[in-house]
Order: C-alpha cells, then sequence, then structure tokens
C-alpha cells in the first residue's frame, strides 16, 4: 500500500491549503486525518479498516463537495484490501464506488490536469491493480476477535472514542 500511501499524503497536501489542524467539527479534516491512519503501511489491517470506516463517518459532516468526494474515494480505496483480508464487508462493492468517485476527481473542474487529479487517476490505476490481485488471493486466515474494536482518532482529532463492545460469549455446546 506504499503507493495507495504516497497518493494520500501528496494528495493531502495538494488540495489542503491550512496549515493548522482541522477544526473539532472540520468533518473534511477529520476524514482526511483518518485517511492518513488507514494509509499509514505499519497499520494493521483492522486499523486501516477502523480508520476508513471512521474517515467515512467524519466524511458525512464534509461540507466541501470537491474534499467530501475525495475523502470518500481515498477511504474506500483503504478499506477494501482491510475488508478483503478481514472476511467482512464488500471489498469489490468498494473498489467499484472508488474508482468511480476517482474518475470523477480526474475530471472534476477545479481538479482536473492538477497534482490532485493526476493523483486521483494514479490512484484509480491503483485501485484496478488491486482489485485483480485480490480477485486472486483467497483472504488470509482471520487473526482479530469477531467484533473490531473502536478506532482510535488520529492525532489532533478530537472525536470521542467509541466504548469498547463486550466480548462475545460463546453459546454451550448442546448435548
Amino acid at each position: 500500500m506504499t503507493l495507495a500511501a504516497a497518493t494520500a499524503i501528496a494528495f493531502a497536501v495538494v488540495v489542503t491549503p491550512r496549515p493548522a489542524p482541522a477544526a473539532p467539527n472540520d468533518g473534511c479534516g477529520q476524514a482526511l486525518a483518518y485517511e492518513k491512519a488507514a494509509a499509514n503501511d505499519s497499520s494493521t489491517r483492522q486499523a486501516a479498516y477502523d480508520s476508513a470506516v471512521a474517515g467515512l463517518a467524519a466524511n458525512q459532516r464534509c461540507n466541501d463537495p470537491q474534499m467530501k468526494l475525495v475523502n470518500e474515494a481515498y477511504l474506500l480505496s483503504m478499506r477494501a484490501p482491510a475488508e478483503h483480508d478481514l472476511k467482512i464487508g464488500n471489498w469489490q462493492r468498494d473498489l467499484t464506488r472508488a474508482s468511480m468517485l476517482l474518475v470523477q476527481c480526474t475530471n472534476w473542474p477545479g481538479l482536473r490536469n492538477t497534482r490532485a487529479g493526476i493523483d486521483c487517476g494514479t490512484q484509480k490505476r491503483y485501485n484496478d491493480i488491486i482489485a485483480k490481485t485480490l480477485a486472486a488471493t483467497p483472504a488470509p486466515a482471520p487473526t482479530f476477535s469477531a467484533r473490531p474494536a473502536p478506532p482510535t482518532p488520529p492525532a489532533g482529532g478530537s472525536s470521542m472514542p467509541l466504548p469498547r463492545p463486550a466480548s462475545p460469549i460463546p453459546s454451550p455446546t448442546p448435548r
């Protein structure tokens, strides 16, 4: 996911002109922070998934249509491989939607022929490669609990952490 991480970081630098951290109610900035966390190569698949899910939720509060579209495209691009490896969700649907949004990004009037638009095209091509790879590769055996842990807000984020779900209690075996 090195290309995805580099693309996400390059995009963040190009599109996010404000140097200050995101305000507490800034859905766009929170989504971007979660996107960076999901793209971190040292993150586990579970952590990448949790960050992508939290980022998509934060992105619903983003009032900038351009940023909202791009954030969703990249967050879905990060969530799909995690879903595949964790055997949850629908990674094919996420990559299909991400690709559609990335095409829109490359053609968006304010982004066309800019570094951000070019990065969207690069991410689209990367997603196409990932889709072929994931379709040909069985998901690894899960090494996590049945319930994902709540995401940890990225640095600078002020969202409240979600309560940790109770551990699943195995049902007794019938005799």
